[in-house]
């Protein structure tokens, strides 16, 4: 993994968006965020794009190539994908 931006969305809205370079660290705010979404009760979801180059690419073009459109994670949405 070059790096991954992660974009959490609570509620239909963007929250927060972050950047990682770690995998560990990755899984470790993914868990956080599920702890408080757990605490609150309202949906959320977290996408991740993942990138396999420098971050300093210009035009970075990863996101038009994405084939799987479901969040890496999910709390309370009664989709199935929760937890």
């Amino acid at each position: 993994m070059a790096y991954a931006d992660v974009s959490v969305v609570v509620n239909g809205a963007l929250d927060e968006e972050r950047t990682f370079t770690d995998q560990l660290l990755l899984d470790d705010y993914v868990a956080q965020v599920g702890e408080e979404a757990g605490g609150d009760g309202y949906p959320t979801e977290v996408f991740v794009v993942w990138h396999e180059h420098d971050p300093d690419v210009e035009e970075c073009e990863c996101a038009q190539f994405l084939t799987n459109h479901h969040p890496y994670a999910a709390w309370n949405t009664g989709k199935g994908v929760d937890g």
